[in-house]
């Protein structure tokens, strides 16, 4: 008689395509508008990052540029009798778009603290106490854009517990909200190389696509895959 070997993983259900939502720039996150794994429309404001650093620069530019205007009319009404004011003008009208370009970067900059959904779908990201206030670098991703109908499995394989899987394994799920209802995957994605998982485990990390679309499957929920 075959025996067929298994083993029990921690799992959770995940988007299998989900988008990622980079900082836009260097800066520290100021505050998070939606809650963690809320269903979110499209160019609906995500999080935003502090603007102080930037608004202070703005204000300094605005006041450089009002001082850049003022030196270059008064050079222009010398101009008429004096060889000297008439040579300096062009570089005073040079400096004037120097201080009008910073001050437009700027203006740009602040727009871009604000970082809005792409699409529709579901913010997926951890505890916002665990990033109000933190730096973050340009590229850093801050949160995922997740589409429900799009649900998968990963599952964290400790290394100790490894067999051999084959693409199109079996994968039972059973969600801790609902334990005795389990749902049914087949595997999609196995690496080759294992890494920690959030429990601090070394891990091969699964993926598994569900045979059909699961209600009960909601992105961010957890429980033990077989």
């Amino acid at each position: 008689l075959p025996v067929r070997m298994s083993v029990l993983a921690p799992a959770e259900v995940i988007a299998l395509d989900a988008q990622a939502i980079a900082a836009p720039m260097d800066g520290v996150i100021k505050a998070f508008h939606v809650a963690p794994n809320q269903a979110v429309k499209q160019n609906e404001l995500l999080f935003t990052l502090d603007d102080t650093t930037i608004a202070a620069r703005r204000d300094i530019a605005g006041k450089a540029l009002e001082v850049a205007r003022a030196d270059a009319l008064l050079a222009a009404q010398k101009a008429f009798d004096s060889d000297r004011s008439r040579a300096e003008l062009a570089v005073l009208q040079g400096k004037v778009k120097e201080r009008e370009a910073e001050l437009a970067y700027l203006g740009q900059q602040l727009g871009r603290l604000e970082v809005r959904a792409p699409r529709d779908g579901i913010a997926v990201y951890g505890d916002p106490n665990d990033w109000v206030g933190r730096p973050v670098v340009t590229g850093e991703r801050i949160a995922q854009l997740a589409d429900p109908r799009d649900a998968g499995v990963l599952v964290w394989l400790p290394v100790a517990d490894a067999i051999n899987l084959e693409p199109g394994a079996a994968i039972r799920l059973f969600l801790h909200v609902a334990p005795l209802s389990p749902l049914d995957a087949r595997l999609t994605q196995t690496t080759y190389q294992s890494m920690l998982s959030p429990d601090g485990v070394a891990s091969y990390r699964i993926r598994g696509a569900f045979a059909r679309a699961e209600a009960e499957a909601r992105i961010g929920l957890k429980g033990t895959a077989k």
